[in-house]
C-alpha cells in the first residue's frame, strides 16, 4: 500500500464530515484523557548495529472521546541515553517518538483508525582507541515519518477493565545520516567488493513499511484513575536505492513495554 493510498484515505474519512459542527459538538460530549508511564523500549537494526539498543522511556498520553470518536496523541521519549558498543567505536544513543491518531468505533469493541507518526534514534560515536584511530567522533541519525491505518479490538471486564488488540501498517518515508565505517580496510590491493548496507555514508533516504502490534490493558483504580500497561512492538523494512543499488526487506524492529496510570477528565 503506497503513502498517497493511505492519505487518500484519511483525508476520504475526514472529509465526509461536517467539520465545524462535528468540531463543537466532539468538545462539547468529550471526555479527556493525560496519563504517564514508564518502561523500555528495544531497537534492533542488525544490518548496521552490532547490538540490540535498549532505551529507558517515558509514554505520555493525552486523548478525548466523544460518542464513537477516539482522539489520541502519544511522544515515546528516552529518558536516559543508551551505551553502544561497537567493534571500533563505543558511544551513546536516544530515541523519541511521536503519534496521532483518530479512531471511529465501528462496531461494539472494533476500531478503525489512521493517524500520522514520527520518530528518531540519535548516535553519537567516539573510537574505542582514539590514540590509535584516523577518525575522531561521528554521529548517526535513523529517522521515519508517515501515516499508518489500523484496527483495534477491545473487551471489557465488569471487575477487570478492558484488554485491547490492535494492529497496524505503516507508510513511512525513511531518512538516514549514516558515518563512515571505521571498520573499513584501506589495503589498496583488495579486491573490490559489492557494496553493503553497512557500508552506506552520507545521507541515504528510502521507503519504511510494516506492521504494529499492540497490546494494552486499562484498570480503574477509582472513578477517575486508572492503572495502564501496554506492550507494542513496531516490525518494520526498509527498502532504498543507492547509486543504482537496491537494498530490500531491511530489518528494524522496536519494542516497548510501559506501565503507568492515567487521569479521566
Amino acid at each position: 500500500m503506497h503513502k498517497t493510498t493511505l492519505f487518500g484515505l484519511l483525508i476520504t474519512a475526514v472529509s465526509v464530515l461536517p467539520l465545524p459542527t462535528f468540531a463543537s459538538e466532539f468538545v462539547e460530549d468529550a471526555r479527556f484523557v493525560a496519563g504517564a508511564a514508564l518502561g523500555y523500549t528495544n531497537l534492533s537494526f542488525p544490518a548496521k548495529l552490532d547490538q540490540d539498543v535498549s532505551f529507558p522511556t517515558t509514554n505520555l498520553l493525552l486523548a478525548a472521546t466523544s460518542g464513537r470518536w477516539q482522539l489520541s496523541a502519544n511522544a515515546y521519549l528516552s529518558l536516559q541515553d543508551a551505551d553502544l558498543s561497537e567493534e571500533e567505536d563505543v558511544g551513546k544513543a536516544s530515541r523519541e517518538d511521536f503519534d496521532l491518531t483518530v479512531g471511529y468505533r465501528a462496531y461494539k469493541g472494533l476500531t478503525v483508525y489512521g493517524g500520522y507518526k514520527s520518530g528518531a534514534t540519535e548516535m553519537d560515536f567516539v573510537p574505542r582507541d582514539p590514540e590509535e584511530s584516523d577518525t575522531g567522533p561521528t554521529s548517526e541519525r535513523y529517522s521515519q515519518k508517515g501515516p499508518f491505518v489500523g484496527l483495534s479490538y477491545a473487551w471489557r471486564f465488569e471487575k477487570a477493565g478492558s484488554l485491547t488488540v490492535s494492529v497496524a501498517y505503516a507508510d513511512l518515508e525513511a531518512k538516514n545520516r549514516f558515518a563512515a565505517n571505521t571498520d573499513d580496510d584501506d589495503d589498496e590491493e583488495e579486491e573490490i567488493e559489492a557494496l553493503e548496507f553497512d557500508d552506506l555514508t552520507g545521507q541515504v533516504k528510502g521507503d519504511t513499511t510494516g506492521f504494529s502490534y499492540n497490546i494494552a490493558w486499562a484498570m480503574p483504580l477509582s472513578s477517575n484513575l486508572l492503572f495502564q500497561t501496554r506492550f507494542k512492538i513496531n516490525d518494520y523494512q526498509q527498502s532504498l536505492k543507492v547509486d543504482g543499488q537496491k537494498f530490500d526487506n531491511i530489518d528494524e524492529t522496536l519494542s516497548s513495554l510501559h506501565v503507568g496510570l492515567a487521569y479521566v477528565f
